[in-house]
């Protein structure tokens, strides 16, 4: 396939993306597949990325599917891979784009792209299909902590808390407050990107578990578990990006009903999305029981990220699972199609 890798973008977490679609351009490559790629500017410009200084890409909107031209020659492609971590980009943004354009997109669509990324939505739909949350206090534009009803909800919590932009991901923002001090400068650090915030209590001593998830929006399949060991006290973004120190249990050291049963979340978390494209579900365990994190749809891909090596493990190459979440987002787009077509 001609596939079109889009990377960069306006988020925070910029970087990672790049860093990410590297490796997902050289595993395409080696795949057999065309790759195009293509780079979104911090002012949100889209250009090809082995010619930067051009006048960038021209969205031609007047026929269907929409075309993409570059220096007066369109582009052809097959399917678009967004790359691009946080908000627009993994947030339903860069999906709805491409459904509306007429482009199969690789990965989950637009709504479970807009649900995985707001993590007070998420938590809520969780905790309502029964799967464990870490309790949380939201703050949305215009609340403050200082409120009283919320000094008196996070006050329930108790120290020590996290306190996380409910819009980003990569640990950016992410701050640990272990008294009032340290939470209201770890609420102006996270304001500084988002105006939407999570204040959660602290889980003790939790173990970070990852897994995989792929899926048509029927069937879904999940990888075997791993687990994060932070060098540092906690998996913040430099110990994620920076120091390079934290290592990967891949796959973890956990019973075997213990897998079972987070697999069987992971899946469950994943359908809530709606099942379709790929992701990375995050938890937290401990001796008194395991909690959704988060969901990833598009997870990092750099050479230490967990997604692709999970899958390794678990007896799927990057190969195989590139294809899958190629000829998936081809399909379901196809599919739509026809649909389209016959209701009109």
């Amino acid at each position: 396939m001609r596939v079109l890798v889009v990377s960069g973008g306006r988020s925070a977490e910029r970087e990672i993306s790049i860093q990410s679609a590297m490796w997902v351009s050289e595993e395409l490559r080696a795949a057999g597949h065309e790759v195009l790629d293509v780079n979104i500017s911090r002012k949100g410009n889209w250009t090809p990325a082995e010619s930067p200084s051009s006048d960038g890409l021209r969205f031609e909107t007047g026929c269907f599917p929409w075309k993409i031209v570059s220096d007066g020659e369109e582009l052809l492609f097959d399917v678009v891979f967004p790359v691009l971590h946080g908000v627009y980009g993994e947030d339903g943004t860069v999906q709805g784009l491409c459904a509306t354009a007429g482009w199969p997109c690789a990965g989950t669509p637009v709504m479970g792209s807009a649900v995985s990324m707001e993590k007070h939505t998420l938590k809520n739909l969780a905790s309502k299909a029964g799967i464990p949350v870490v309790p949380w206090v939201f703050l949305h534009e215009g609340t403050q902590a200082s409120d009283e009803a919320v000094k008196q909800k996070i006050a329930v919590l108790g120290f020590p808390l996290f306190v996380k932009p409910s819009r980003l991901g990569s640990s950016v923002g992410v701050g640990k407050a272990d008294n009032p001090e340290e939470l209201a400068e770890a609420i102006r650090e996270a304001s500084n990107y988002d105006s939407m915030i999570l204040v959660e209590k602290a889980v003790d001593s939790p173990r970070e578990i990852e897994v995989s998830v792929i899926g048509n929006g029927v069937d879904i399949f999940s990888s075997l578990p791993g687990e994060v060991l932070p060098e540092r006290e906690w998996y913040d973004y430099a110990a994620k990006y920076v120091s390079g120190d934290s290592k990967l249990a891949i796959p973890a050291d956990l019973s075997a009903s213990l897998q079972e049963n987070i697999r069987m979340m992971a899946e469950k978390a994943f359908r809530i999305l709606g099942g379709h494209g790929f992701a990375r579900v995050d938890f937290f365990v401990n001796e008194s029981g395991v909690w959704l994190n988060e969901i990833n749809t598009i997870p990092g891909f750099t050479s230490i990220s967990m997604f692709p090596k999970l899958w390794a493990v678990t007896g799927m190459n990057s190969e195989k699972l590139l294809n899958f979440i190629l000829d998936e987002a081809v399909s379901r787009a196809e599919y739509g199609l026809k649909k389209d077509n016959n209701e009109m």
